[in-house]
């Protein structure tokens, strides 16, 4: 929306304002004595979106219901990732409990057979669980998290090899 802040409701006496810089609790200027949160905007220069299927115009259909039009707009750019292009064009009808992403709000789609993996995709697949339990453990640590980097991301030549080192057979 371009604004530099935004009033946030439900987040008055959580711990997450101990830990948010950018929420800040402030008087609500329409009502004295009523304090509310307002929250720093945010302009991310890139949002990537795994979808269950795109189009060549930029139409996506991401997994359940979700803010993704509200966040590739907030972004400078938005990349889909997708399990899977088709040849048609893609209209709402075809969210049927997903979620549209229109072409307006996409700057690029990319092929990208289990591209949410460790993550799912809807009900294409599941969760890899050991790997994002690597994953978060690797990340408790500088040293072991450039290691993960280094072995999931680094020195793949591509995705396909990616998905073999993780040992995801769900492609065979």
């Amino acid at each position: 929306m371009g604004l530099p802040y935004i009033a946030v409701r439900g987040l008055l006496g959580s711990d997450l304002l101990k830990h948010r810089p950018d929420l800040k609790v402030q008087e609500n200027p329409f009502h004295r004595g009523e304090e509310i949160v307002v929250a720093q905007s945010i302009r991310p220069e890139v949002a990537v979106f795994h979808a269950l299927k795109a189009d060549r115009w930029g139409n996506a259909v991401t997994p359940g219901l979700r803010d993704d039009p509200m966040m590739a707009r907030a972004s400078r750019r938005a990349i889909v990732t997708a399990e899977e292009i088709v040849d048609h064009e893609l209209t709402p009808a075809d969210a049927l409990h997903n979620t549209f992403l229109p072409a307006i709000d996409v700057d690029g789609v990319v092929p990208a057979r289990f591209g949410a993996h460790p993550g799912s995709c809807g009900l294409s697949y599941p969760v890899d669980e050991p790997r994002v339990r690597e994953y978060l453990n690797a990340a408790k640590e500088e040293k072991a998290f450039r290691a993960y980097l280094e072995k999931y991301v680094f020195s793949v030549s591509g995705h396909p090899e990616y998905l073999r080192r993780a040992g995801w057979t769900a492609i065979a």
